[in-house]
């Protein structure tokens, strides 16, 4: 019946229109109400035949009571029943369209709530070294087990979700909808998806209740962990709940309010009870009951997997670092369960002993009552016979758990309480990783050892100074010995049957002993040899244990390894006397006391190219000798020949210092320094007249790049005039020409000497020859020449010198042997040198400022750094040094910074972020006169510069563009007024006075527009005043006086609006009245 309220009041009406028409008994006309009564309930979404989403056990209510006597046909004494949906957001998310906001907020709820299970579940799972992959405790209390037990079934009989899922699998899509039509509009795959995910969620909720109850240590830890799934899972009914209140927005209220109005029928619900499935009317009941049943098979495999340990970490790895504890490296390594029925447990923990050596090794095991104390803790103690609670060595603070791992983290204290950082247990994360050290070992190593510098006599017995690889079954190794038999051990070459030496690894050092007798239980004659005690004897092994337990027979311990490398040999380690051990700790284990050193090395008798080779690329040869081809020494060319005075070329290299500086002069220190250090000096080799020695001293192979290069070249050669040929010189044959002996000397260390040569084939000598030598950057050099003579006869050539290793590089200076025999000249650090060959490459030349001033700058240590730091800033410096060198100033500060105190009192300078801003200098400040540097436009920052007082010749350079106030008078400059002060258009003042300047005024100073003032008064200057002065508008004085000028003064003039001041001579003939001006003459 599809009738809408409206119209049955219409339908009312009519009826009883009707009634008043005809006759109808009373009987039938309360038949008729209790029809229209029965259809008014039907359409009411209000109606009170409602039956909600069932519950499990619960029955859909009849509507038999509104069925009087036959009054109603069959087919409505059992209509079809009403169902309410479930009211939270899945069930938004299979009416609504999925474009519109409830359909998005009830999405981003359910993947936030999906998204906080997967967390809960992945932070309990990862690599735990058991079967599991989750960690569970052992043995907890019962009272534990009993409260697990009771969460899970609280946990499934209360999960909502999960049941409704299942039911909505069974009971279908809703077929009819009474009254909204938002509903009519339901799809089968949105309502089987909002299904999927409510049963995903469900399931989830229940297996993290599970996993987190089944983890938990305490009865507390499985009660807040069962809250926090709950909390979790109830997220979709609290969102709904939100969502009717309005804080989702309008969209969402809607759809929750229309949710909880909402009936709906269904033909897969409505069957009379006869032809409906009861699986189908069950299906729920047994989806939670099936779920119930395998959690709970679950958990009883869980519990006795957990009684049993199999789900606690199974291996551990121990790292102590070096004295933790004495001879805690015997103890590093992989810890296991016990697998002793008799130790497994202790205090239902599980007990874990050092692998391999399950008696006397290390052991982990719980303690609940520590020392007596009543503390909680895990301990370490050592082999079976001493009790864990009682006899431990570190322990850890005090806690509860199960989880040997968990220990691992918190901190652990010492047997006296002292904190221990350097405690770490780790998950193995494979089989591989327990088993010790590598018994390898024992055939890594050299075969022979050799002792220098520790060779005498020990307790009557002469101590041996070779010493021979041995290695003996590791079967028969127990914890105190394992680490020595799993290595080389080494016996001296003295040994007899009646006492021995040896060198061997105790687990973290190696140890020297003295010489050690042999057992007198056993007669020494019986021994075959003392290998045969060595390999055969108990007696020897339990030697071993005392040296190790209590460094009895110890001479020497070496430092303690590092890295793997140091476990596996003794070479190239530091040795010290034994450190005396602690008397109540009852043992005294070998450590180095670092106090007491001992000068002694090992070096490897013997070499092999697999395990033990020669070093520096040495040859191993047959007889295991090495053959040090490359010049090292020793029994293994282990001794790299550096500083020896010779220049090797496979050590000349920056991993070995250039040889040790043998390669270099000046870095090169020994009679033998650069003697033959030149093969073939300018390569003449072959074109001498004596062929046989063509050697000359020097570095010729110097590689190192913090040496300057320099190239010095013999070119231009005087070729011998046959026609003075002198006959006496016939014999042995005359040479056509001749080099010149030449010697080098930078800081009065000589780096070059090549006598004379002279060259037999004129085709020879029309050649050039150079050669490149290396000497340190900041040096002062002479290059001193000889010309070769024969009879009376000698040889010119020239000498050239460049910074570099080519002719095409920097020029330094050349010359004639026979004018110039000594060239001096510097070579600037290597900073200035890279900095100032921009500017200039005279700073190589000491004759020249430029050389003089980065000679200065050389040799102050504020300079280079400087250069360093702005290359800037060492410019504005050279500068500086540069006027030093011109005019000499009367000042000796010159090692102090240019902003701070450079040049006082000679020079006044100011400066901004360490930058000069003003120079000034005045008269009596200098000491000779010079003409004004070119350098000071690198001063690209000074708006003030006052060059005074009579220093001053020549003319007038290009200087800094940035200047303000140039002041130059006072001084004896020469030639005309420079026109490029044009581009110094921000000047302001231009004083020129008294010098000798002389032309025209330059027609450019009118590019001057901000000039204020402008002195040229007392020079020679000559022509008119140019008209294009009159434009300079802001001049304010202007002195022209004591000059040869002429003319009329510029009808232009009379634009000076601002001059106040202004000085001419009386010999103007005309032009305008100037009334601010003077005239004198």
């Amino acid at each position: 019946m599809n009738d809408k309220p409206d119209d049955l009041k219409e339908l009312v009406a009519r009826l009883i229109a009707i009634e008043s028409r005809i006759d109808i008994t009373d009987n039938e006309m309360e038949s008729i109400q209790r029809r229209l009564l029965l259809a008014e309930r039907r359409i009411s979404p209000y109606g009170s035949h409602v039956v909600p989403w069932r519950r499990i056990g619960a029955s859909p209510t009849s509507p038999s009571d509104n069925v009087e006597h036959g009054d109603l046909p069959q087919e409505d004494v059992n209509p079809k029943e009403e169902y309410q949906l479930p009211m939270d957001i899945y069930t938004v998310i299979s009416a609504w369209k999925i474009k519109s906001s409830a359909f998005c907020i009830s999405v981003l709820v359910i993947g936030v709530q999906l998204l906080l299970l997967a967390l809960l579940l992945v932070d309990q799972v990862g690599s735990t070294g058991t079967s599991s992959i989750v960690v569970f405790p052992t043995n907890v209390p019962i009272i534990v087990h009993v409260s697990q037990a009771l969460a899970t079934i609280i946990a499934i009989m209360g999960q909502d979700d999960l049941r409704i899922a299942i039911e909505a699998y069974f009971g279908g899509l809703p077929t009819r909808f009474n009254g909204d039509e938002t509903f009519q509009q339901m799809g089968t795959k949105q309502w089987y998806f909002s299904c999927t995910i409510r049963f995903i969620q469900g399931f989830l909720s229940v297996v993290a209740a599970f996993v987190l109850a089944i983890q938990s240590e305490t009865v507390f830890d499985v009660l807040l962990n069962f809250l926090g799934v709950r909390f979790v899972s109830d997220l979709d009914d609290l969102a709904f709940e939100l969502s009717k209140l309005g804080y989702f927005g309008k969209g969402s209220q809607l759809a929750s309010k229309r949710i909880v109005e909402a009936r709906f029928q269904q033909d897969n619900r409505n069957k009379v009870d006869g032809n409906r499935s009861w699986f189908r009317k069950y299906a729920h009941v047994f989806g939670v009951f099936a779920v119930l049943a395998g959690v709970f098979a679950s958990f009883l495999y869980v519990l006795i997997s957990q009684n049993n340990g199999n789900f606690s970490v199974q291996e551990v790895t121990l790292e102590m670092a070096d004295g933790t504890i004495p001879f805690s490296a015997l103890f590093n390594g992989c810890y296991r369960a016990s697998q002793s029925d008799e130790r497994r447990f202790i205090n239902r923990r599980i007990v874990y002993e050092q692998v391999g050596f399950e008696k006397e090794g290390g052991k982990f095991a719980y303690c609940d009552d520590v020392n007596g104390t009543d503390e909680k803790a895990w301990t370490f103690s050592l082999g079976e016979d001493f009790d864990p609670c009682v006899d431990f060595l570190v322990r850890s603070e005090t806690t509860t758990t199960y989880n040997i791992l968990e220990a691992g983290e918190n901190q652990w204290f010492g047997r006296r309480g002292l904190s221990l950082d350097n405690i770490r247990l780790s998950r193995v994360l494979s089989s591989s990783e327990c088993g010790g050290f590598d018994s390898d070992f024992q055939n890594e190593g050299c075969e022979q050892l050799d002792i220098d510098g520790y060779i005498g006599i020990a307790q009557n017995k002469k101590r041996s100074s070779s010493f021979t690889k041995t290695s003996i079954d590791v079967t028969k190794a127990n914890v105190l010995t394992y680490q020595a038999l799993t290595h080389p051990i080494y016996v001296g070459e003295n040994s007899t049957t009646e006492a021995y030496d040896l060198i061997f690894f105790t687990g973290q050092n190696w140890v020297l002993t003295h010489p050690i007798e042999v057992d007198m239980a056993r007669e020494s004659e019986t021994l075959i040899s003392i290998q045969d005690y060595i390999l055969n004897d108990d007696g020897f092994l339990s030697t071993l244990e005392l040296i190790v337990e209590d460094g009895k027979h110890v001479d020497l311990v070496s430092e303690i390894g590092r890295s793997l490398e140091a476990y596996e040999t003794p070479l190239g380690k530091r040795w010290f006397r034994m450190m005396d051990g602690e008397e109540d700790l009852g043992f005294n284990y070998p450590t180095p006391d670092q106090t007491r050193p001992v000068e002694v090395s090992l070096s490897c008798g013997t070499c092999n190219d697999a395990s033990n080779p020669c070093f520096f690329d040495g040859i191993c040869t047959e007889d295991q000798t090495c053959d040090c081809v490359n010049g090292g020494f020793g029994k293994l060319c282990q001794e790299a020949p550096l500083g020896d005075g010779l220049c090797n070329g496979y050590f000349n290299t920056e991993l070995y210092g250039w040889d040790g500086g043998d390669c270099c002069g000046g870095t090169c220190s020994g009679p033998e320094c650069g003697l033959e250090g030149i093969s073939s000096p300018f390569g003449i080799g072959g074109k001498a007249t004596i062929e046989e020695d063509t050697r000359g001293f020097g570095y010729e192979y110097c590689e190192d790049p913090s040496m300057a290069p320099l190239t010095i070249e013999f070119s231009n050669f005087q070729i011998y005039n046959e026609s003075t040929w002198i006959p006496v010189f016939s014999d042995f044959g005359m040479p056509f020409c001749s080099t010149s002996t030449i010697n080098v000397r930078c800081n009065g260390i000589t780096y070059m000497h090549v006598p004379s040569y002279g060259l037999k084939n004129t085709s020879d000598c029309a050649l050039s020859y150079m050669q490149i030598i290396h000497v340190p950057f900041g040096s002062s050099c002479e290059v001193s020449t000889k010309m070769g003579c024969f009879g009376p006869s000698c040889l010119n050539h020239d000498v050239s010198v460049y910074y570099g290793t080519s002719t095409e590089s920097t020029p330094i200076m050349s010359g004639s042997v026979e004018s110039q025999p000594q060239l001096s000249f510097g070579v600037p650090s290597e900073c200035l040198t890279e900095v100032l060959l921009s500017q200039s490459s005279s700073i190589f030349d000491l004759s020249t400022l430029q050389g003089m001033a980065a000679n200065t700058l050389s040799n102050d240590a504020i300079s280079e750094f400087l250069c360093i730091k702005n290359h800037d800033l060492i410019l504005e410096r050279y500068a500086l040094a540069v006027l030093n060198s011109t005019v000499q100033f009367k000042s000796t500060n010159w090692q102090a910074h240019q902003c701070h105190g450079w040049g006082i009192p000679a020079v006044k300078a100011t400066c901004a972020n360490d930058t000069i801003t003003g120079l000034i200098v005045g008269a009596d400040s200098y000491s000779q006169k010079g003409a004004i540097p070119t350098e000071l436009a690198l001063l690209t920052n000074v708006v003030h510069l006052a060059l005074t007082g009579g220093a001053f010749l020549g003319t007038i350079p290009k200087l800094p563009t940035s200047i303000l106030t140039l002041e130059l008078w006072g001084n004896s400059l020469r030639g005309t007024i420079p026109s490029h002060f044009a581009s110094i258009t921000g000047m302001q003042n231009l004083a020129l006075s008294e010098n000798l300047l002389s032309g025209k005024i330059p027609t450019e100073l009118s590019k001057l527009v901000d000039l204020l003032g402008l002195w040229l008064d007392t020079n020679q200057l000559t022509g008119t005043i140019p008209s294009e002065l009159g434009s300079i508008t802001k001049l304010q004085t202007l002195t022209l006086v004591a000059n040869s000028l002429t003319g009329e003064i510029p009808t232009e003039m009379e634009n000076l609006s601002s001059l106040r001041y202004c000085v001419i001579d009386n010999s103007f003939t005309g032009g305008p009245a100037l009334p601010v001006c003077y005239r004198y003459g």
